[in-house]
């Protein structure tokens, strides 16, 4: 067994911002119970699972504003709700929505995206779980005939609910085969608002789709009359500060209110919506926003600061997995860290959540750094710092990993996410001239145009993912009026679902516009949406305060000049397309070299980032990003490294276990080797 010092020097940083970032709270994986200091917000859990709790007795839907300071630990709550009450109500992460004319949309999709997640210790969807819980469903009759005859399902549920519902026959088709293993993601695809195929549609039996406003309204409507036996629907719309700003450039948050209160005026039930907002921007916003509105609100509560006994308490808890492999066991429950330091940085004896990890993770670092002298081979040499372009690529590949995990189509961005996506992008890589809505119509929202460096032109972009070729048909017809009324722009289409063929309407008006002129269509990979989603949650988090570095907040700002710095955003062969950004020249290497490149750049990045690691632990930390490599590669590649001199090993004769590795220190200079 090793001394707490030993673990330290070859140990990651517990504290380290790319460890405790908090996210979506329903798709990421949650700390442990053990990791949970149940004594923080206590008071605001127990205020929300009683206002819950009336939800359950009366089926009145019921909202919570809740607010906070950023870092107070609002993300914190919200993960601890799902976890403590998802067997009361289930649960729907509402990521903020980029365009005002879409949040009904917004709302709906998101809504069945997190009702298709299959809580813990289920076997089952939240969605299949709530339409089992329906008191049609359950009934015995149909039950046996939801197996076989759609249309006593459908009949059925018509008598039960004869007016009120919105598309009734075909919602009830939908849901029907949702209990047809076959059908079933497009049936959910279809009550996302997806534009589907006309082959999608006949399978399902219906001839409509969720493509406005009024119909997603609608559906959301269905939801809460038809459930009112059933399990709440918690429907959380948080980081609401990024909600997109109005003409003036002051933030617009009357939106995500305005659906609030028609969640009540419309007599919705079973709904329990919280709506989260920096305590900062609800000041400034309050006042802007109907009295009819902040009516609706039923509750609101206030993350307070933390004492610092719960400060301790999560210091504690990172620093368990270290005092674990310790022997000696340590003195203190936070060793190398001391209650005093806090009381001297806290004197009034309270922090902010995020701020006070933040302080456990300088202090930590600080330790390290001085204790490291100690060992032979480092003494008193002049050690680098921590290379702050290396510490964001890594923040990047565990959020570029993340997004990987979460979305495997394309079409769960809508086009309309996808162009705000785009825009956010091509803006941080200094793009001038944006302008929104190049098409006029239903399909402005998918384009706008921007001027290209060291152009006159203007070039029109239209992104249209709709499977629907009646639907593509109609963009094209739009595309023809935008072309016919803009003759100094050029078009350019990115679009990887399909044409059609040469028979339709919308392929013939595809090729009069792309063929033997400037426009163009560009196809894409699903790889560029998750740079460009990777992006724009990094870009969400350092607007609402939530983006850490270094333990330190990173501003937008600060953002966007790490993004043009490390140039992450070039390996996205779509801005590649667009001649955003340069072109890389391809190097034809087998997946495998190709693969083992990148483990290499992380391995260089990691102890660029902490100076002084482990050998098992860079390992480690490698396999966990890199789930497919072989562990005798990673070793091979920190070989390669040493060779290099780019690391040393500070004692290469102790066991592998024991073994240190750090930075050379010119590896380090300007982060550019």
């Amino acid at each position: 067994m090793a001394t707490l010092n030993e673990i330290i020097q070859r140990e990651v940083n517990p504290f380290d911002s790319v460890t405790f970032r908090t996210g979506n709270f329903w798709t990421e994986n949650q700390q442990p119970s053990s990791a949970t200091v149940e004594s923080i917000h206590q008071e605001a859990i127990i205020q929300i699972r009683d206002t819950l709790q009336h939800v359950i007795r009366d089926r009145r839907t019921r909202s919570i504003l809740l607010t906070g300071d950023s870092g107070c630990g609002k993300s914190y709550l919200l993960s601890r709700l799902k976890k403590n009450l998802n067997n009361r109500a289930f649960f729907a992460y509402i990521e903020p929505c980029l365009a005002q004319d879409y949040i009904w949309r917004h709302t709906l999709s998101h809504t069945v995206d997190g009702l298709m997640h299959i809580p813990e210790g289920e076997k089952e969807s939240q969605l299949l779980l709530w339409l089992k819980g329906l008191s049609a469903y359950s009934d015995g009759g149909i039950k046996k005939r939801i197996l076989g005859a759609k249309n006593h399902f459908i009949h059925e549920l018509r008598s039960i609910y004869p007016t009120g519902i919105y598309q009734p026959k075909d919602f009830f088709t939908v849901l029907y085969e949702l209990a047809n293993p076959d059908l079933y993601f497009s049936a959910c695809d279809w009550l996302r608002g997806y534009s589907i195929s006309e082959d999608e549609l006949e399978l399902l039996g219906v001839s409509s789709m969720i493509d406005t406003e009024e119909a997603a309204k609608g559906v959301i409507a269905n939801f809460g009359r038809i459930s009112a036996d059933n399990k709440p629907i918690a429907l959380c719309f948080d980081q609401v500060e990024l909600s997109p700003k109005s003409l003036d450039g002051s933030l617009d948050i009357s939106s995500i209110f305005n659906v609030n209160t028609a969640f009540h005026n419309n007599n919705l039930k079973n709904f329990l919506v919280i709506i989260s907002i920096t305590q900062d921007q609800w000041r400034i916003c309050q006042n802007t926003i109907f009295q009819s509105d902040l009516a609706r609100i039923d509750r609101e509560i206030i993350l307070k600061q933390i004492n610092l006994e719960q400060v301790k308490a999560l210091w504690e808890n990172r620093l368990y997995p270290i005092h674990f492999q310790a022997k000696p066991k340590p003195n203190s429950s936070i060793a190398p860290l001391d209650k005093q330091q806090l009381e001297v940085k806290y004197p009034g004896g309270k922090a902010n959540l995020r701020y006070s990890l933040s302080f456990g993770g300088i202090l930590y670092e600080k330790y390290k750094s001085t204790s490291s002298r100690e060992i032979p081979g480092i003494g008193d040499k002049t050690q680098p710092t921590s290379d702050p372009l290396a510490a964001f690529k890594l923040l990047w590949q565990d959020e570029l990993n993340k997004t990987k995990d979460k979305i495997s189509h394309i079409r769960q961005s809508s086009s309309q996410e996808l162009i705000e996506m785009l825009i956010s992008a091509i803006s941080v890589l200094g793009i001038q001239q944006i302008k929104p809505r190049f098409l006029n119509g239903k399909y402005s929202s998918y384009s706008f145009s921007y001027q290209p460096l060291n152009q006159s032109k203007q070039v029109g972009v239209l992104w249209n993912e709709d499977s629907n070729l009646k639907s593509f048909s109609y963009a094209m017809k739009a595309c023809e009026k935008a072309i016919s009324s803009n003759k100094n722009s050029t078009l350019i289409m990115i679009r990887a679902e399909s044409l059609g063929k040469k028979n339709n309407q919308g392929y013939k008006i595809y090729q009069k516009i792309f063929n033997n002129s400037s426009n163009s269509h560009i196809k894409f990979s699903l790889e560029s949406v998750h740079y460009l989603k990777t992006y724009q949650k990094l870009k969400n988090d350092a607007v609402s305060g939530d983006l850490v570095l270094n333990f330190k907040p990173l501003s937008l700002t600060d953002l966007e000049k790490l993004v043009r710095e490390t140039k992450v955003l070039h390996q996205c062969s779509l801005l590649q397309d667009l001649e955003i950004v340069p072109t890389i020249p391809i190097i034809k290497l087998d997946p495998e070299t190709g693969k083992e490149l990148e483990v290499k750049k992380f391995l260089l990045n990691l102890v660029k980032h902490h100076l002084l690691l482990g050998q098992q632990t860079l390992i480690q930390q490698a396999k966990s990003q890199f789930t497919e490599i072989e562990e005798v590669k990673i070793e091979r590649l920190i070989q390669e490294l040493s060779q290099e001199q780019k690391i040393s090993f500070v004692n290469p004769n102790a066991k592998p276990q024991e073994r240190l590795i750090c930075l050379i220190p010119q590896a380090v200079a300007g982060g550019k080797k």
